[in-house]
């Protein structure tokens, strides 16, 4: 099984917050039961990297694509809420 890898270059400081907060939201999504089953609950890890110029950038690993397209989504409806806002 491959480990799929989503790398974010999160650009100032607003959108690192407002990353971990979608991230911390994301997963207490999945944590209260509501949405997944326990069995279908992703495994996800998530670390700092280092882009080769050194820029910090945050990457989630996913052992399903299906979990790392639906994060994907969810972030990109949460960068267009707080640009609206």
């Amino acid at each position: 099984m491959n480990d799929i890898v989503v790398d974010l270059d999160l650009g100032t400081p607003e959108e690192q917050a407002l990353w971990e907060m979608a991230v911390d939201f994301f997963v207490g999504l999945l944590d209260s039961g509501e949405s997944v089953s326990e069995l279908d609950a992703p495994d996800m890890m998530v670390r700092t990297a280092f882009k080769p110029n050194g820029r910090i950038c945050k990457q989630l690993i996913f052992q399903d694509r299906t979990w790392a397209e639906a994060f994907l989504d969810f972030w990109e409806e949460q960068k267009l809420q707080a640009a609206a806002a």
